[in-house]
């Protein structure tokens, strides 16, 4: 392998000037690059039968490959702009470069490990490591619990075999086992559920909080009437630790009480995630721009997070830290998503976006520090815009049109009633409900677009749509004419003669602009055809907010209380990225695959991620609504590597990756006419090497993908 990827090295030779730069890359490509995958592609093509192992290869082998097409087209666009303006851009050249020769590197690996399996039949653990395992997500552990909890159920009432000692060492057995995995499983469900509240809007983060107080209490509670010992610690679960004899009916009640508050769960949960989709593409400009925009603005105090310093050069500022928000909850909705799909295409581009962002995660934020409008802060706003847009069209597509035209209506029908209660023309309100109509808009085109067949009542869902564009239009036109020097200007046609115009005439039409869009809805699921806004008074908003099959969490005295209707005998539950669902199931992802740390709780050891009990018992001390209180310390050493896709850059390590490729720029020279203060310094620590500033991690968080 060492002769293989010395062939390789000319990706770190390859010469100054434009035109020798773009032959040495041809050259790569015809030579060396296309041989590597293609030849890959046909020794995984060899291994077909191998099933379950071959597939994680496939996997692999299928995003890097993507990600190495991504790359040249960067390569290639970055010499283009340098032929066009006359400059040398290494800074640019570095960055594809870096994540070009680590996919080929793992290429390779990949490589080496099938000619080493095509000569050794026995197993080879340490070979395995370095491939990406596929982990189980909120989705698949979900239906994994009901599937558990089904086969408990059926155990419990095989009384008939408890008089013979053999059978019932046997069936003690088989409910340790049961056990045991129940426990798992609602330990990673939860583990799920709390790093997505992590990341949802305020308005949901208390909720799905205090469902997984509810889904811990209750299985506990299961667990307590089949395992003697205290579960606040460390018990052992063995044949000799089960409660005997047992009360089948006792047992069967908990398992019900704990499949409705899992629905209840996974209801509240669905719902969190399609508000922060609603959230994350109802924006007025893009979270690139808003953060392009702060740094530019020369007119104001210097950002902090440019101020030289031994500490993090951006832990103090407020806009890279909504950025970095944005950003990871791009990837818990790509995450969500990716589960539930069973498009392979679809899932394939939505893993490459995702990880595409991972890799310009550490180089974007610097790149706008030092000059937001050089040449490669263009060049990666331009790639992180285009990302972006894939990731949201892939999701779109993922999401079921009903309760996105739902959730839609009901978050304008709220932020609607504020404007017609105060009646003042406030920039920030009328925008949010102007974008979610423009954002229903953008849905159901991408949906004519790729999949027309997949919409029902097609013919008439256009008709609306199209009057929905005219209406969104006049909706912009009336808010520009309305707004001040300070208020968000929409790009649109203006008319040459302005006129004069009023609150009324703007309401008038944002009203207009919600009809259309709860007309959708009616369209789409007539049965749930909720009475029209405007027949409510403004105060009365509240009364009508709930809607059809809702469920619901009152919080007193920090004891949670669920009202969840009982589901019908169907145990796996239906998600709102449903509409392509074959579901992923999970008798494809058995527990083997499961980190190291739950693999270790397998050895009989019940005992819940401490810190479960903890994150709970803390925020009881502070207010439930705050989203500083729901950032949890303690997660991050749970899930510090669990949310990479391809690039292992968590939130933790974001910081020192900046660092480093700040202290990089520094060192770089370039051919511009920019001054680079040289006497700029940071800690020892900081300083890495080039080669090392793309760190990657063995783990994949998605689902397997053949080609």
């Amino acid at each position: 392998m060492e002769g293989i990827e010395e062939s390789f090295q000319e990706l770190n030779c390859i010469p100054q000037d434009t035109r020798g730069a773009t032959k040495h890359l041809l050259s790569l490509i015809l030579d060396k690059i296309h041989p590597l995958i293609l030849g890959l592609h046909n020794k995984l093509l060899s291994f077909e039968s191998n099933g379950e192992e071959v597939l994680r290869l496939k996997e692999v082998y299928t995003l890097c490959s993507n990600q190495i097409n991504k790359c040249l087209i960067n390569l290639f666009e970055v010499l283009k702009l340098e032929a066009q303006e006359r400059i040398h851009l290494q800074e640019s050249r570095q960055c594809s470069l870096e994540r070009l020769s680590w996919c080929i590197k793992r290429l390779l690996s990949i490589e080496t490990y099938l000619d080493w399996k095509t000569e050794h039949t026995e197993h080879n653990d340490s070979a395995n490591k370095s491939m990406n395992v596929s982990t189980m997500h909120f989705v698949n552990w979900i239906d994994h619990t009901f599937q558990v909890l089904g086969k408990l159920s059926d155990t419990v009432y095989q009384t008939d075999f408890k008089d013979a000692k053999q059978f019932t060492h046997e069936w003690k057995n088989e409910m340790v086992e049961y056990v045991t995995e129940l426990h798992v499983s609602i330990d990673e469900l939860l583990l799920s559920a709390m790093t997505l509240c992590r990341y949802c809007i305020n308005d949901d983060q208390h909720i799905v909080k205090a469902r997984c107080q509810v889904v811990l209490r209750e299985t506990k509670a299961l667990l307590g009437e089949l395992i003697e010992g205290d579960l606040s610690s460390s018990i052992k679960a063995t044949p000799d630790a089960l409660k005997w004899p047992l009360m089948p009916s006792n047992v069967n009640v908990l398992i019900d009480v704990l499949k409705d508050v899992l629905y209840s769960l996974e209801t509240n949960t669905n719902t969190a995630l399609l508000a922060l989709v609603v959230h994350c593409f109802s924006y007025s400009k893009p979270a690139i721009h808003i953060l392009k925009e702060h740094f530019s603005n020369e007119s104001k105090k210097p950002c902090s997070c440019l101020i030289k310093s031994k500490d993090d050069v951006t832990e103090n500022c407020s806009f890279v830290k909504d950025f970095d928000l944005y950003n990871e909850r791009l990837l818990q909705v790509g995450n969500f998503a990716v589960s539930c799909s069973s498009d392979q295409h679809r899932i394939l581009t939505l893993r490459s976006g995702l990880a595409s962002l991972e890799a310009l995660d550490p180089h974007l934020v610097p790149a706008l520090m030092m000059s937001a409008y050089s040449h490669h802060a263009k060049l990666l706003i331009n790639s992180w815009t285009q990302e972006v847009q894939e990731i949201r069209d892939s999701i779109y597509l993922i999401v079921d049109p009903t309760a996105f035209a739902e959730k839609s209506k009901q978050m304008m029908h709220h932020k609607l009633l504020t404007i017609l209660k105060e009646n003042i023309y406030k920039n920030t309100d009328v925008c949010a409900v102007i974008n979610i109509g423009c954002m229903v808009l953008d849905f159901f085109l991408v949906y004519d677009k790729c999949e027309p067949d997949a919409l029902s009542h097609h013919d008439k869902l256009m008709v609306l749509v199209a009057d929905l564009d005219k209406v969104q239009k006049e909706c912009k036109i009336v808010s520009n004419l309305l707004s001040s020097n300070d208020d968000f200007i929409y790009e649109v046609k203006m008319p040459t003669n302005k006129k004069e115009v009023s609150m009324d005439q703007l309401t008038k039409r944002l009203k207009l602009l919600y009809t259309l869009i709860n007309r959708i809805h009616i369209l789409l699921c007539p049965k749930d055809n909720d009475d029209q806004l405007l027949e409510y008074e403004v105060g009365e908003e509240e009364q009508h907010q709930a809607f059809k099959n809702a469920t619901h969490t009152v919080l007193k005295n920090f004891e949670t209380y669920v009202n969840s209707p009982r589901k019908a005998t169907n145990n796996m539950s239906r998600s709102i990225f449903g509409r392509t669902n074959v579901r992923s199931s999970t008798k494809n992802i058995p527990l083997s695959k499961l980190t190291k740390r739950f693999k270790a709780k397998m050895n009989t050891e019940l005992s819940f991620s401490v810190q479960l009990d903890c994150l709970f018992n803390e925020s009881r001390e502070t207010n439930v609504t705050s989203e500083v209180a729901l950032q949890i310390k303690n997660l991050d050493k749970l899930r510090e590597n669990s949310l990479s896709v391809l690039y292992n850059f968590s939130p933790i390590k974001r910081p020192s990756l900046r660092k480093a490729v700040l202290n990089r720029q520094y060192k770089i020279p370039t051919m511009t006419n920019e001054t680079i203060d040289k006497n700029v310094t940071y800690d020892n620590e900081a300083q890495m090497d080039a080669t090392m500033s793309l760190q990657i991690t063995g783990m994949s968080t998605f689902k397997s993908f053949i080609p």
